[in-house]
């Protein structure tokens, strides 16, 4: 007997997570990343009384998310890229509920936090602009990263999908198991 071949469905729900929990996220730390070096990078000049003077920008957060939240997010994408890429082959058979049990941690952190951005009040000592306009693309956010997860879960838990990472098909009800040979 061969071995099941992964199904579409499966192909999708890891492309579709891949994407949510692994390009998102490192795209994001990226942006923030390179905006960063651009801010320290900066040199502005000045002319007071004569004399010329250069300041780098410096002494404060522009982006307003520590370090360690960065890592945090930067680790567990990749963490996960590399459980969906074991998972893409299907080997071993445990990495099935390994992916079920990223999927859901993942996906109950996202969600946290998206939750608490928005619930969360402004700080006006942290000063008003206009990235506080974002927190309305989080709203669109928040269903993506529900729907992605129940699609995935969904269909990780269907039969085919359950052969595949199984390594074969069970016999059908009422087939005998025992070979005449």
């Amino acid at each position: 007997m061969n071995r099941p071949e992964r199904p579409f469905g499966l192909s999708i729900a890891l492309i579709l997570s891949v994407i949510l929990f692994s390009l998102w996220p490192l795209t994001q730390v990226g942006m923030i990343l390179l905006v960063r070096q651009h801010f320290a990078n900066v040199a502005y000049t000045y002319q007071f009384e004569g004399q010329q003077y250069t300041e780098i920008a410096s002494g404060g957060d522009f982006l307003g998310i520590p370090q360690t939240n960065l890592l945090a997010y930067a680790i567990s994408s990749l963490a996960y890229l590399a459980v969906a890429v074991i998972a893409w082959r299907g080997r071993p058979p445990y990495i099935r509920w390994v992916l079920i049990a990223a999927v859901i941690t993942l996906t109950v952190w996202r969600i946290g936090s998206v939750l608490v951005t928005l619930t969360g009040q402004a700080s006006f000592q942290a000063g008003i602009d206009s990235a506080d306009q974002f927190r309305s693309l989080l709203c669109v956010q928040l269903p993506f990263s529900l729907l992605i997860p129940v699609y995935v879960l969904w269909y990780v838990n269907r039969g085919p999908a359950r052969a595949f990472f199984r390594g074969y098909y069970l016999p059908a009800p009422g087939e005998d198991n025992t070979s005449s040979a």
